[in-house]
């Protein structure tokens, strides 16, 4: 674990319980405006995740959010927004995953309920979930598999258009 340069902000989160739950997991802890966030490298993930889920003083039973980041020449992060309907605490782990290689393993093991926003994010970022139960596409046509609509790198990406041009009410035109 690498919890060094953990700022003083941290005493006061959850981040002791965390720490604890993910004892032998490599982790970088930081603070966010609302919530922990911990970076947890992708060989690691489903593991972090796991434990996170089952610790009697987390008890993250819930993913409210899995979506990614594109970070250009950096790779694309895949973010999961943890929840407890116990604890009522929130958590978002973070992975980075290498532009040459966006795969990651599924979270469906941990949760069922990432099967679809796995899909999205397959659909969106171009990442491949290893070990995903059902593939299919929800929103892109099935052979639209070369360009992925929220990467930085999508080819309309440049196009300088104003998304609801002309429709404000009168007075906010100008």
């Amino acid at each position: 674990m690498t919890s060094e340069g953990a700022s003083t902000d941290l005493s006061s989160t959850i981040w002791p319980q965390v720490d604890k739950a993910l004892s032998g997991i490599s982790v970088e802890p930081e603070m966010g405006v609302l919530d922990l966030i911990v970076r947890i490298p992708r060989d690691e993930v489903i593991r972090g995740l796991r434990a996170l889920k089952r610790d009697a003083d987390l008890d993250f039973d819930y993913l409210r959010c899995l979506t990614a980041v594109d970070w250009e020449e950096r790779g694309i992060d895949v973010v999961y927004h943890l929840y407890s309907t116990k604890k009522r605490h929130n958590l978002t782990v973070k992975t980075n995953l290498p532009n040459q290689d966006l795969t990651v393993d599924t979270a469906t093991t941990v949760w069922r309920g990432a099967n679809w926003l796995e899909r999205e994010t397959a659909e969106m970022f171009g990442v491949r979930f290893n070990g995903h139960p059902d593939p299919r596409t929800l929103l892109m046509p099935e052979d639209m598999d070369d360009t992925f609509p929220l990467r930085k790198d999508h080819p309309l990406q440049d196009i300088k258009i104003l998304q609801g041009e002309g429709i404000a009410f009168p007075e906010e035109q100008d």
